[in-house]
């Protein structure tokens, strides 16, 4: 079975026709979404009817499954995160409470995963239950911001490493040192990444951003935070930027190796639950 591509954002992103994954996916798919990932960025997959066990069986198809340990979602599903404004008994989330704040930080610009190493490599989300009219979810292309930056620019930066880590991108949104367990600090200490990442099978160059980013290495701390802004100012221009129209049993998929998102503001008085699962990378980054 050959899959069918068409791209409907201006530089990435395209929708995939004519398959169904609850019905489960051969080696051969498998390579097809790959290779449609490393060329598109983002992919739609529409009206797939997934409950916990096939969206489980599609993501651990592409590698190691990231373990979220919200074991209140699903039991048996340790790898699951709900993105929407209630909780798993379908209660409204508190804006100001841990949980709330998480949702929060998603309006920041990010890629999933930055702030860990190995870091996330694909996401997938499933729109479980959506609003009468949905927010849309916005997408960056980073590989597209890349070759449109000055080749002097790109030159300059081309070696750069740059320290990431989920304390900064939470102060962006209010939250201190305090709002984390202890256990919390202990294991997720900040991480390095390469500010411009290589695709294994295009061989293309991207930026590698996210609000985890804090600064470069090497750099004096606001020389890189302004780089870093800078960047992704450029980065997320219209003409690299593709907004998602959810629709109800959409499941989206994306390289987070070249791509950004964010959620957009939504404070309707409708639940709206995306569920989250995603790939960790085999090596570090």
């Amino acid at each position: 079975m050959a899959l069918s591509f068409k791209q409907i954002g201006n530089t990435f992103a395209a929708e995939v026709r004519d398959i169904d994954l609850h019905a489960g996916i051969d080696q051969s798919i498998v390579d097809q979404i790959e290779h449609g990932l490393a060329t598109y960025g983002v992919l739609i997959f529409r009206d797939q009817n997934l409950d916990d066990d096939s969206q489980q069986a599609f993501i651990q198809q592409f590698g190691p499954p990231f373990e979220t340990k919200l074991k209140e979602i699903s039991a048996g599903h340790p790898h699951f995160y709900d993105i929407g404004n209630v909780d798993p008994e379908g209660k409204p989330i508190a804006e100001d409470s841990v949980r709330g704040m998480y949702m929060l930080a998603n309006l920041l610009w990010h890629t999933d995963g930055s702030q860990a190493q190995p870091p996330i490599r694909l996401t997938a989300l499933h729109a479980r239950v959506l609003p009468p009219v949905p927010p849309p979810t916005e997408y960056a292309d980073m590989r597209g911001a890349w070759d449109a930056l000055p080749a002097e620019l790109r030159r300059e930066i081309d070696e750069l490493a740059v320290e990431h880590s989920v304390y900064w991108s939470r102060q962006k949104i209010g939250m201190s040192m305090k709002d984390f367990s202890e256990e919390t600090l202990k294991t997720r200490q900040p991480v390095v990444h390469p500010l411009v990442r290589t695709n294994k099978l295009t061989g293309r160059k991207s930026l590698y951003l996210a609000s985890h980013a804090s600064h470069v290495i090497g750099w004096p701390v606001e020389k890189g935070r302004a780089l870093i802004e800078e960047l992704t100012e450029h980065a997320t221009q219209p003409e690299f930027v593709y907004a998602h129209q959810w629709r109800d049993r959409d499941l989206v998929m994306w390289d987070d190796s070249w791509t950004m998102h964010r959620s957009t503001p939504y404070d309707g008085p409708h639940p709206r639950k995306l569920r989250w699962c995603g790939v960790r990378e085999l090596e570090a980054v």
